[in-house]
This record gives structure tokens, sequence and C-alpha cells, in this order.
């Protein structure tokens, strides 16, 4: 499903049994401790530690260009991923929406900040805080959706933009919001060449009730599946470039 989603860092450095900052961490123990306290404390240090890492990855992952006006970030985390190929597709969806539906991509200029692509539980979402569209990272390159799929999840998550932008996105009419977007898939199916698969897809979501058309996602799960991808994805990396070096 295509989302909105309000997210919100934890940015608090500090807890009852933990002070530190990036450069300087210490653990503070209180007496007497035992052993499952202290195993609670070393887990919660060794999260901040992978949270710590994980943002210093992101920030030499990132670059940032502005593709037919819309400022792009991407957070390219996977090294098995070109980023020159995420560029590519993601300028010949925004092409599309451009040629085809040149009102609905004058829109998305006035609504989004910009376009941000990162991993992500689902293949776009749209943060009303930042004015963000989100198009998940793997779903970019994935040969097994073309550049109009791609341009469908974001004619939706414009249409999310849109109804924030003015003033009408209510959390108690999700499922009717979200009725409006694939209506706005579909359409943009319908005006280009070979959309049948954005029709369909659209088409069907269309058809269904309100709990299904606007499910709950479980983040924290969708999250942990994402991690375990990532984590086969770079071993396969590694152990291909060992092979490679031993050839």
């Amino acid at each position: 499903m295509d989302s909105r989603f309000r997210g919100n860092d934890d940015g608090g450095r500090d807890s009852p049994r933990f002070r530190g900052d990036a450069d300087c961490l210490s653990l503070q123990l209180d007496s007497p401790t035992s052993a499952s306290e202290v195993t609670i404390m070393l887990g919660d240090l060794v999260e901040r530690w992978r949270i710590q890492a994980m943002r210093a990855l992101q920030g030499w992952a990132t670059e940032k260009r502005t593709l037919r006006g819309l400022p792009v970030t991407l957070v390219n985390t996977r090294p098995d991923i070109d980023s020159e190929l995420v560029f590519k597709r993601l300028d010949a969806a925004l092409a599309l929406i451009q040629q085809y539906r040149p009102a609905t991509f004058a829109q998305l200029l006035q609504d989004f900040s910009r376009i941000q692509v990162v991993r992500y539980p689902c293949r776009a979402a749209f943060y009303p805080d930042s004015r963000t569209c989100l198009v998940e990272l793997t779903f970019s390159v994935n040969p097994e959706f073309t550049e109009a799929q791609i341009a469908s999840s974001i004619v939706h998550e414009g249409m999310h933009a849109h109804v924030f932008a003015m003033g009408k996105s209510d959390p108690t009419g999700r499922p009717d919001e979200e009725r409006l977007c694939r209506q706005a898939e579909l359409e943009f199916g319908l005006a280009i060449p070979d959309g049948e698969a954005i029709v369909r897809r659209a088409t069907e979501s269309l058809q269904l009730d309100d709990e299904d058309v606007a499910p709950v996602i479980d983040w924290q799960q969708a999250q942990q599946a994402i991690a375990e991808v990532d984590a086969r994805a770079t071993s396969r990396g590694r152990e291909d470039g060992n092979q490679s070096s031993r050839s």
C-alpha cells in the first residue's frame, strides 16, 4: 500500500542509565545491578551505536540532485544498487507524468518540497510535516516494475500532498482519501501507453472495503523485515566480492 506516514525520529540521547554523544559514550551502573539489568543496558547501548552508525552511513550514502524542477535526495544504503540507475529511472518516471499529465506534474512542483529515495516498507509515502514524497529504493530499480509504475506511485502520493495542501486531510477519512489517490492512479494509467498494470491495480484497489483500502501497517515488523533482507543482500555482495578477488 502506498501510505501517508508521520515519522518521528527518537533523537533523545540521554536516558536514566545512558549519557553520551557520538564521540564519547559511557555506561553508568547503579549498584547493586542484576545480570538481567546489565543485559538490558548493554542491549540499549548496542542499539544506540547501531543507530549512530546508520546515521553516519546515511550521511555518507546521500546524494542530492534536481530532476525536472524537483529536488531529489537519494539515500543509497545498498552497495548492490547503482545510484545512477535510481536517478535515471526516477527521471523517466517524472517525464511520463510531465508529458501525459502536465497539470498533475505542475501540482507536484507546488505540493512536494522534495522527493527522497530511501529504504522503506512500502512503494512510496508522503510525509505531511516536511511535504516530502518518499520513493522506496529497491522499488525504484526493480526490473519487475516499469518507470510508469514508479510514476503512478508518485501520482498517488501527489494526491495525498494536494489534499494536505488544501487543508482537507482528515485521519478519520483515510479510506476516502486513499480512494482519491487510487482514482488519480487510474486516470494516469488510462492516459499513458501500456498502462494496463496500473489501471488493473487501481481498479482492484477501488473495489476494496474501507479496512482493506487503507490497512493498518505494523511498521516495526516491516522495518525488521527490511533489515533482514538488506543484511542478506550485503552478505551476498561480500561473498561475490571475495569470489571475484580470488578469480
